[in-house]
């Protein structure tokens, strides 16, 4: 496990705010929900939040605005979220939040980043067993060779992470130590 020096930046005043940050099915929105029940703290799924203050979905928004566009909006509501909360709260961002606009820097600055790695098997059967859309996989052929290439093209930015995960092998006891030193921190 990675874990930055006491010394990370902050924004003065700040609520505790924890960022998953990891590839499309990798468990962030799943494991924030989770950990917001056991430690009893706000959580908000990035994309969910993006969609409400957008009035549309992720995919409409992909349609209508292309990545990049999606990206400058996601970018304007992640900042948005970040002035605004005042409680600890768990944050489940987009696959691709870390990688574009400073974003990364940005969740850095406001708390935790746990970046939640999994192999490309595990990432398959998680988007096999859901119905949710995926715009960045809508249309392609062989989704793993996908994945690969992305997870190539994103691990630099993940792995920037104040914690690195395996999703194999987590429960809500690996995250204990990590969320009690967040949310107790003054």
């Amino acid at each position: 496990m990675k874990i930055e020096s006491d010394s990370q930046s902050i924004i003065p005043n700040s609520p505790n705010l924890i960022f998953l940050v990891g590839m499309p099915a990798a468990g962030k929105t799943y494991w924030g929900d989770k950990l917001a029940k056991a430690y009893l703290l706000e959580f908000i799924d990035l994309d969910l939040f993006v969609a409400e203050q957008e009035k549309a979905s992720i995919p409409a928004l992909f349609a209508q605005y292309g990545e990049n566009g999606f990206r400058e909006r996601e970018q304007k509501q992640l900042k948005k979220l970040i002035s605004s909360i005042n409680v600890p709260t768990v944050i489940a961002s987009g696959g691709g939040t870390p990688c574009f606009n400073e974003n990364l820097q940005l969740m850095k600055d406001a708390g935790t980043v746990i970046y939640l790695r999994a192999d490309i098997p595990h990432l398959l059967e998680n988007i096999n067993s859901s119905e949710e859309i995926r715009p960045l996989l809508k249309g392609r052929g062989d989704i793993g060779l996908f994945l690969e290439d992305l997870l190539q093209k994103r691990k630099h930015y993940y792995e920037q992470a104040h914690h690195i995960l395996q999703t194999k092998n987590i429960s809500l006891i690996t995250f204990d130590k990590i969320i009690s030193s967040c949310i107790n921190r003054h």
